[in-house]
């Protein structure tokens, strides 16, 4: 390998702390030190946040770039002189105009373009797809998290193919362990406040998400008397809690529906374990995280037929269309009811799981950097 001491790479890593993305930011840094323990990229980020969700922070040199990400504050606050001409990884589209040396992108969906779904605001849909045509304009090379996203790349944007590598996401290390003990589960529903058993969805709650589908689905099952269990809605932001709790109120759920306010990482899957079955609704979706880590801990999986979805589920979930309530319903019956279904997605999930790796995607991405450093276009087998 080369000089990377006389050529960094740095990473925009203002987001590590958020889900999506930050997982993503995570899980590269997580499986350089197990594949390339000598690499580090340096950071831009706000240094007392990167402290705070690295465990070898002390290891990496940071830039302080503390700009709100899809702000017009962050192209003046981009810090061009510290970064010059080296070779910048941005894990968005939201890409430096001030930069001049090659830029890696990561662009994990296209649902900020989609009319219906997408962002509400007019001049956000504007300023998002002025900035994904800027991305693919500019990059020397694009990475997608899933061959769906990139062909929407290609069909939306016109972007060549042979300028994408398809890198997938994985699951976090900690999804891996050991199967937690039932009075760990006991203790952990108990501290959490959670029901003895419950259906369980991982997601903000946003019009892409489908959170809304997924309540008529469940509503559906409990007024047929098809479904005792409790639903437990994970992963939504606080501002959107109002709108959440609205939408259980009309439906007469508030009683049968626990919303968790966000866990610590470590505690994620044990809020996976403890759930009898995942269900993954979303109309779009760049990749579906919370689908490989409910099968990474042998969670079975109900999934909608999404082209990302089901790209990423692979033969490890039960499929629905997400825009028909009573086949979702079905579907979420089948894998909470059918001890076979459920022993049968659980063996071919944990196996569909081990397709991903963070140490296999990071050397991957390492690759690309690589080729761009020596002046040679990546090859898209970098992707898989």
């Amino acid at each position: 390998m080369s000089n990377y001491a006389d050529a960094p790479v740095y990473l925009d890593a203002r987001m590590i702390g958020h889900s999506g993305i930050g997982a993503h930011i995570r899980g590269l840094l997580e499986g350089w030190r197990e594949s390339v323990p000598d690499f580090r990229p340096l950071l831009l980020g706000d240094p007392a946040t990167l402290a705070a969700w690295l465990p070898d922070a002390d290891a990496y040199t940071v830039i302080p770039y503390r700009a709100r990400p899809y702000g017009i504050g962050e192209q003046w606050s981009f810090p061009a002189r510290s970064v010059g001409r080296a070779l910048l990884h941005v894990p968005h589209y939201n890409v430096p105009f001030s930069h001049r040396g090659p830029l890696v992108v990561t662009v994990h969906d296209l649902i900020h373009l989609h009319p219906q779904w997408g962002t509400k605001s007019a001049l956000a849909r504007l300023y998002a797809h002025c900035m994904l045509r800027t991305a693919a304009r500019r990059a020397a090379h694009i990475l997608t998290v899933s061959r769906a996203t990139a062909d929407a790349l290609t069909e939306q944007l016109g972007v060549a193919p042979d300028r994408i590598s398809v890198i997938y996401n994985a699951a976090a290390k900690c999804f891996h362990c050991t199967e937690p003990s039932p009075e760990t589960l006991a203790r952990f529903r108990r501290d959490h406040q959670l029901p003895d058993d419950y259906i369980l969805t991982v997601g903000l709650y946003k019009p892409h998400k489908n959170i809304d589908g997924l309540l008529d689905a469940f509503c559906t099952l409990r007024q047929g008397g098809q479904m005792s269990l409790s639903l437990v809605v994970a992963g939504t932001q606080t501002k959107e809690r109002p709108a959440l709790l609205e939408a259980l109120r009309r439906r007469g759920l508030t009683g049968n529906v626990c919303i968790v306010d966000r866990l610590p990482s470590g505690q994620m899957p044990l809020l996976y374990c403890a759930a009898r079955a995942l269900v993954h609704p979303a109309l779009l979706e760049g990749f579906g995280l919370p689908v490989i880590e409910a099968q990474a801990v042998g969670t079975p999986v109900a999934a909608s037929k999404t082209a990302a979805v089901a790209e990423i589920a692979g033969d490890g979930a039960l499929l629905f269309d997400p825009l028909n309530v009573e086949e979702m319903a079905r579907q979420i019956k089948a894998v909470v009811c059918d001890s076979a279904v459920r022993a049968r997605l659980a063996e071919r999930g944990r196996k569909n799981a081990r397709r991903f790796s963070w140490s296999e995607s990071a050397a991957k991405v390492r690759a690309v950097y690589e080729r761009l450093r020596r002046g040679t276009a990546p090859s898209t087998s970098a992707g898989r």
